[in-house]
């Protein structure tokens, strides 16, 4: 059975002393009382977001949008103008941040910026994922209609068919996109099952 998965940090802890604005503090003390987790939780996920991709998107003019809006700007196009929007995502944005994620782009950092986009920072789709070290599996849970799955459908396909050297297989249905990778895939990557608070889903797009 397929579970959603974050990436695993390996990464030693260290002790360091800053200074945070009072109000910032308040709202730390409020949320990690609320939710019933430290204050050193909130502060790491929030530093950790920012160099893992506020800086990254920042710098590739990335914007954040409603899911709402989102829904209804892909309910505006063709069923033609979807897939050939997703294709162009795929071979074109996602491997610019891919490169500037990771500095390469093959079949693992792919992997990797999926989770970046989807349930970790980007929150454009729930994700799931599995590696058998010959088959790779990959869905995308989304919520926003038939027209983007095939937005996303043709992203995945661009990304890890073209930009990748593989086979993929590409099943849709109105809310999820399922893809089956055969390839150079000789990895396997650490990951734990994604625990962090749930926030409102929002969707990251390109500026024009």
């Amino acid at each position: 059975m397929l579970r959603s998965y974050q990436f695993k940090n390996k990464t030693k802890s260290v002790t360091r002393t800053v200074r945070i604005d009072e109000d910032i503090d308040y709202q730390l003390e409020k949320l990690a009382h609320e939710q019933r987790v430290s204050v050193n939780y909130f502060a790491n996920q929030a530093l950790r977001k920012f160099v893992e991709w506020d800086v990254f998107a920042d710098r590739l003019g990335f914007v954040t949008l409603p899911s709402d809006i989102f829904e209804k700007l892909v309910g505006f196009v063709t069923d033609e103008q979807a897939k050939e929007l997703g294709g162009w995502f795929g071979k074109n944005l996602a491997k610019d941040l891919i490169a500037f994620l990771f500095k390469r782009v093959d079949l693992e950092t792919s992997v990797r910026a999926l989770e970046l986009l989807g349930p970790r920072y980007g929150k454009a789709f729930r994700f799931e994922y599995t590696n058998d070290g010959h088959l790779t599996t990959v869905i995308l849970n989304h919520g926003f209609g038939r027209k983007a799955s095939l937005f996303y459908g043709e992203a995945v396909k661009a990304l890890l068919k073209d930009l990748v050297n593989t086979t993929v297989d590409i099943g849709l249905s109105e809310h999820q996109v399922f893809a089956q990778i055969v390839g150079p895939n000789e990895f396997r990557i650490t990951m734990a099952p994604a625990n962090a608070p749930s926030i409102a889903p929002v969707h990251p797009l390109q500026k024009p």
